[in-house]
């Protein structure tokens, strides 16, 4: 795999990243510990961005809270097979769809939480860093290979979780106990989360 054509792939993808970060920090995915409505309208919405992408599988399972919007936390797995199709060895790269409140509104001197803006080669609005640009990331690196028709040696497994900002009862954990058959022994598991 030459990475500089990847690169390349990538930075082509530059706009198409904003617009799809911007589009993801103006849905609150507040958990209803917090008292949010949950992921639900912001996995939607990840699902509408990626419908028409090559992904050989896409699954969604849903964690039942009856607290959170149509009473369900939206875990989304979003495969994209690697040289061996399915027999291929896995990477997991682990995201999140929830973000934490946006605290005092008077902080906010930029724009508000949720109507995300582009200043100075920035984006700014809840979420936009912990754990957006993350999510965004991972998706666009697999968008390339795609793109370039590359399949990588690992079965990449762009996981997009709920509930990690309080606890991930209803995310990994979630799924960890109620899907153990999703998982292999050797799978790798990146986790690219900051904030």
């Amino acid at each position: 795999m030459n990475m500089e054509v990847v690169f390349k792939e990538i930075e082509a993808l530059r706009e198409d990243m904003i617009n799809t970060l911007v589009e993801l920090i103006r849905i609150p995915a507040i958990s209803p510990d917090s008292g949010g409505e949950g992921e639900y309208d912001k996995a939607q919405k990840l699902l509408e961005i990626i419908k028409d992408w090559p992904f050989d599988k896409v699954e969604v399972y849903n964690s039942p809270d009856k607290r959170a919007k149509n009473g369900v936390r939206p875990n989304i797995l979003a495969y994209y097979y690697g040289e061996q199709g399915e027999k291929s060895p896995r990477l997991w790269i682990l995201t999140h769809l929830d973000v934490v409140p946006p605290g005092d509104l008077g902080k906010w001197t930029v724009t508000k939480p949720f109507e995300p803006i582009v200043k100075d080669g920035k984006i700014y609005g809840r979420g936009s860093e912990d754990n957006g640009q993350s999510l965004v990331a991972s998706l666009y690196a697999v968008r390339a290979l795609m793109n370039l028709g590359i399949r990588p040696k690992r079965t990449i497994i762009l996981a997009f979780v709920s509930d990690e900002e309080t606890g991930s009862k209803y995310g990994l954990e979630w799924l960890v106990k109620n899907h153990p058959e999703l998982f292999r022994k050797d799978d790798l598991v990146l986790v690219p989360d900051g904030g």
